[in-house]
């Protein structure tokens, strides 16, 4: 009666400690999954510059320095105050990205600021620059 507690008790603590490896293994496989996919969709979203870019007319073009990549980008909330060269009055008081590109113009403020929507990369419009 003994030998048989023992076996019993014995293989209830075998199979304790397996399922507890196979959750960590899980677990594991679990996150190595959702590195791969935020790595894989970061690589097929291009660059919010680079589809600004693709956007501009060549008059801008012509008078930007450089390419897309030499563009400086970052977020701002529109206020109605920046909104006066923007036809589509939803983006106000929304995140959206400014980016500045640098200019071939001697005299200051030498970039071309615009903007575009924070999901779509769509180009909304220029940005005043003082």
């Amino acid at each position: 009666m003994k030998n048989i507690t023992l076996l019993a008790f014995s293989m209830f603590l075998l199979l304790g400690l397996t399922a507890c490896s196979n959750q960590k293994g899980q677990a594991s496989n679990s996150n190595e999954q959702k590195t791969n996919k935020t790595q894989e969709q970061s690589s097929n979203k291009k660059d919010v510059k680079e589809v600004v870019w693709g956007q501009l007319s060549s008059q801008q073009k012509e008078r930007i320095t450089g390419t897309w990549k030499d563009s400086k980008v970052s977020k701002v909330t529109l206020t109605k105050d920046m909104m006066s060269q923007i036809k589509d009055n939803s983006y106000e008081g929304k995140e959206v990205y400014l980016i500045n590109f640098p200019t071939k113009d001697k005299f200051e403020p030498n970039i071309i600021a615009v903007y575009a929507d924070a999901y779509t990369f769509n180009y909304i419009g220029d940005a005043v620059v003082y």
